[in-house]
């Protein structure tokens, strides 16, 4: 009885260790689970926002192996069964002992009576017993080679239809997936065609294969609510920290992924901070992939195989495995120039240099666009091209960075390089016909330009000749049309329209934006200010423009709605829509918002009365307008977004 009690006093022993978990044990990591709380996962994981996942532990039992029933002609003779050593144990050898060669199995057969006979003289002159000749080894094996086929169909296993994958995540069905990668296949690939799949693959095959890009797409063109939306980009960014720069893998899949959030997924895209480290990130994957370097031409590999310069040609030469000329793939040369294309936007948004230049640009747009092509890929040629046209711009124009000073006079010089720049835009639109699907988009893109063409003019001070200063304004009345064709364009697109574009159009759509405000605010001698006010209704526009993003804004939290209510349905779970706070941390939401203070601005710049102020809307400075190009402070915005601190105002 003593003992027992004393027993039952015993202090309870300490709790038992858990396995480290399967990421932290893949990484080789310290995994630690606080007050060894399993459902909460380890602090690692918890840490970087990752599912913690247990191990999945191996059987170590071998698994069941079926042995062939021996013919006569394998039979085991009577000596060998009675206990006799001099021969080594029958054993059953699988595929891999079948194969030609001289350490394989002849096609040497022999007949039954042969074999019989022969066992005899085998067991008297048998070798050593580590020695195994390919005679023994064939006899052995012919009841493997020639099975009793009735007592192999008794064996014969079932064929299992294939296993299918866990469900997509994120309250998505497998039908909701295929419908979103159908429709990013059909419907978004155009305004990004630099990643792109075969249209027969599934979205089993693409969370399969490409996690990452699987994410991307489902962020991009899956009807999901707000929480959804950000519980998404979350997994992304914490899958690109742990694959790219923890484990340093090396996937194009990754990289497509990357570039795919960074056009749709990265709402940002106006602060630097947001988005250019995302985008050099890619560039940077992309030169680990050795996406950046051309491979060596022919003439190349021969000239280094022949006539070495120095100790490392010579040993480049000696690996060569062939002298034929290789490439990347179309998929890899896409993901190049999409890098290098989002590098591009970025260096014309914040100033800095050109990036589509060389000859490796060149080389990859003639080896993926035919000359009968017109589907992604002559879409993709194009909008590198005026891409390289808006490069052009900052370099051979005076930048805006550059004329605040007032000093910077119109020239006829500007005038002409600002003819030859249009002269090659013209050139790249001829063979653009009206019927081609994607013209709407080819047409907003084309006006872009020639804004951005022409802006500058409107920076300058004007000149004393009156050629010139007419030129000037000639330049500043090109600008304002084509800044109307542009939103004419824009304006005709339906609201589901803009759920498709990436954020390089809204980027357009901004700097179009102030450009308008500028050419109707900007005082300059010659330029009458009332007659452009007439030929652009800027408030029209706006009530326009706001009207169609708060549109959007309906229709996507009802779709979202609509999917969730469908997956809880399915997945027997409850759901939770998009309320009035929700919406307000819509980006379409922040942008309509964000349009209406702008019109308000602009209203009292040109009318120099008060104004009503939304909630939350900074204070609007009363009196003149400041667009003046002899004045430093002219201009509340940069790179085409405002740049007053009141102003900038996350979106």
């Amino acid at each position: 009885m003593s003992n027992r009690q004393s027993g039952a006093e015993r202090p309870a022993s300490p709790p038992r260790r858990q396995r480290a978990c399967a990421p932290c044990t893949k990484a080789k990591a310290r995994c630690h689970f606080e007050d060894n709380k399993v459902d909460d996962g380890c602090d690692r994981c918890r840490r970087m926002k990752i599912i913690c996942a247990p191990q999945t532990t191996k059987s170590l039992r071998r698994p069941r192996q079926v042995k062939p029933i021996h013919t006569p002609s394998t039979t085991v003779p009577a000596e060998q069964s009675n206990g006799s050593s001099s021969l080594p144990r029958n054993a059953t050898y699988g595929p891999h002992m079948l194969a030609t060669g001289p350490f394989g199995i002849n096609n040497e057969t022999s007949s039954d009576t042969t074999a019989s006979s022969s066992a005899p003289s085998i067991a008297k002159d048998s070798p050593p017993r580590n020695v195994i000749t390919t005679k023994t080894i064939r006899d052995r094996c012919r009841g493997a080679l020639e099975p009793n086929q009735d007592a192999l169909q008794q064996y014969t296993l079932p064929i299992l239809p294939p296993s299918r994958p866990l469900q997509p995540g994120f309250g998505l069905t497998w039908n909701q997936a295929e419908q979103a990668v159908s429709d990013f296949r059909i419907k978004f690939t155009p305004f990004f065609p630099f990643v792109a799949f075969d249209p027969d693959v599934s979205a089993e095959d693409l969370l399969s294969r490409k996690p990452l890009l699987f994410k991307a797409i489902m962020l991009a063109a899956a009807p999901l609510t707000l929480a959804k939306q950000n519980e998404i980009k979350t997994s992304i960014l914490a899958y690109v920290g742990q694959h790219l720069l923890v484990m340093d893998e090396r996937d194009l899949g990754l990289l497509q992924g990357l570039l795919v959030f960074i056009a749709w997924g990265e709402d940002h895209f106006y602060f630097d901070q947001k988005v250019t480290y995302l985008t050099y990130l890619a560039m940077g994957y992309a030169h680990n992939l050795a996406l950046t370097r051309p491979p060596p031409t022919m003439q190349q590999k021969m000239m280094v195989a022949a006539y070495p310069k120095d100790a490392k040609e010579a040993m480049m030469g000696h690996t060569l495995t062939t002298v034929l000329e290789e490439s990347h793939t179309p998929e890899e040369l896409r993901a190049f120039l999409g890098c290098q294309f989002l590098l591009s936007i970025n260096a014309s948004q914040f100033g800095r240099d050109s990036v589509l230049k060389g000859d490796y640009i060149d080389r990859s747009l003639n080896s993926l666009v035919l000359p009968t092509d017109f589907g992604a890929d002559f879409i993709l040629d194009k909008m590198i091209r005026f891409q390289q046209i808006v490069e052009q711009i900052s370099e051979r124009l005076p930048s805006q960075t550059n004329t605040n000073d007032g000093t910077t006079v119109f020239t006829m010089s500007i005038s002409n390089e600002m003819q030859s720049i249009r002269n090659q835009l013209n050139q790249l639109f001829a063979n653009m016909a009206r019927e081609h699907r994607q013209f709407v988009l080819f047409w907003a893109m084309h006006n872009y330009v020639l804004v951005r063409l022409y802006l500058p003019a409107s920076t300058l001070s004007p000149p004393p000749d009156q050629t010139a200063a007419y030129q000037q304004r000639q330049c500043m009345l090109y600008c304002l049309q084509a800044a109307k064709s542009f939103f004419a364009t824009i304006l005709s697109i339906p609201p589901d329209g803009y759920l498709i574009r990436t954020f390089i159009s809204f980027s357009e759509i901004l700097f179009v934006l102030v450009a308008a405000s500028r050419l109707l605010l900007v005082e300059i001698e010659g330029w009458d200010l009332n007659e452009a006010r007439r030929m652009f209704d800027f408030p029209s526009t706006m009530d326009s423009l706001v009207s169609t993003l708060k549109d959007l804004v309906n229709l996507r939290v009802q779709r979202a709605a609509d999917a969730a209510a469908e997956g809880a349905a399915i997945f027997g779970t409850r759901y939770t829509p998009d309320g009035a706070e929700d919406v307000k941390e819509d980006r379409f939401f922040k942008y309509a918002t964000k349009l209406e203070w702008i019109k308000n601005w602009f209203e009292t710049q040109s009318l120099g009365g008060p104004v009503v102020q939304g909630p939350g809307e900074p204070p609007t400075p009363s009196g003149p307008s400041n667009w003046a190009p002899n004045n430093q402070t002219w201009s509340p915005f940069m790179f085409g977004f405002l740049g007053d601190d009141n102003w900038n105002i996350d979106f």
